[in-house]
């Protein structure tokens, strides 16, 4: 089974290009950071992209690295994650692909402190989400002639990863940074912060061979078993690196928290979950290793 991954230069991407050959699938990869992929520029797929006959999915992971630039940059976040799935998905159609899996954003839903579910109402009121959310229409349409999945990611974490919520909280640990903690509008005794779905990196990449083999729901969450507070990860990070972490609390409320209901992950794929003790050891340990041999 061949497998073009569209992205492939990405955090999830690079992990997934490791994974595919493990599980013995070949695995194609295709990324803006290489020059193989998406024009870095006009945020499309180059007009002599082709998928070669034979190949049996596609992963479309791409991402613009221009979300923060909205609106001056609508336009390249729009082409990156709607546009260009939709050449890719054209393209993937014509050369006989079966299966199509878009990687999308948990954060696509309207604001909520309850579990959301695959049905649950969205958000429109960003370009980024707009724009996953235009993708993942777009695509539909493509049904039934191929298979496409929609993945919605929840709070993905591992080992190397820079500049999201967990080794933001570690470097923040480490240094003694305070982590501000914002409080339920509901609940001004809540001290502990954000709530959100985590899922160690290596349970994304399984789950998505899986539903690369056998297929999936046309939507899914894609997160772990465990939802924590901000208070909580920075407390179990704190027990790993030996220091306590240092809290301030904001005045100001959250509007939501981002908990996934897992259900129909669970009830079609029986994943196996890594806790987020055990993450966030893997994480802190393989970082170290990482260094040490930057270092040499």
């Amino acid at each position: 089974m061949t497998v073009l991954v569209i992205g492939s230069g990405g955090y999830m991407g690079r992990h997934l290009m490791a994974g595919l050959p493990r599980s013995g699938l070949n695995a194609i990869g295709i990324s803006s950071s290489d020059g193989t992929g998406i024009d870095p520029e006009s945020g499309l797929l180059p007009a002599t992209f082709a998928i070669t006959s034979g190949t049996s999915a596609v992963v479309y992971m791409a991402q613009s690295p221009r979300y923060r630039e909205v609106p001056e940059q609508a336009a390249h976040v729009l082409s990156v994650n709607t546009l260009s799935a939709v050449q890719a998905a054209t393209l993937a159609r014509a050369a006989g692909v079966r299966r199509f899996i878009y990687i999308s954003t948990g954060t696509v839903y309207a604001p909520s402190f309850a579990p959301l579910s695959e049905e649950a109402p969205v958000r429109r009121d960003s370009w980024y989400v707009l724009s996953k959310l235009h993708g993942e229409e777009a695509l539909a349409l493509f049904r039934p002639e191929m298979e496409v999945i929609i993945v919605r990611p929840f709070g993905i974490y591992g080992p190397l990863q820079s500049g999201r919520l967990v080794p933001n909280l570690i470097q923040s640990v480490k240094t003694g940074r305070p982590i501000t903690l914002h409080a339920r509008p509901d609940a001004a005794d809540d001290k502990d912060g954000l709530r959100i779905s985590l899922c160690y990196i290596e349970d994304a990449i399984e789950i998505l061979i899986g539903l690369l083999r056998n297929g999936g729901p046309a939507c899914l969450n894609l997160a772990g078993a465990e939802s924590l507070s901000i208070r909580a990860m920075a407390e179990t990070i704190g027990s790993r690196v030996g220091r306590e972490p240092v809290f301030e609390l904001s005045a100001s409320p959250r509007d939501s928290d981002l908990i996934a209901d897992t259900s129909i992950l669970i009830k079609t794929m029986a994943p196996r979950f890594t806790s987020f003790s055990d993450g966030v050891e893997r994480t802190l340990y393989e970082g170290a290793d990482a260094a040490c041999a930057k270092a040499r």
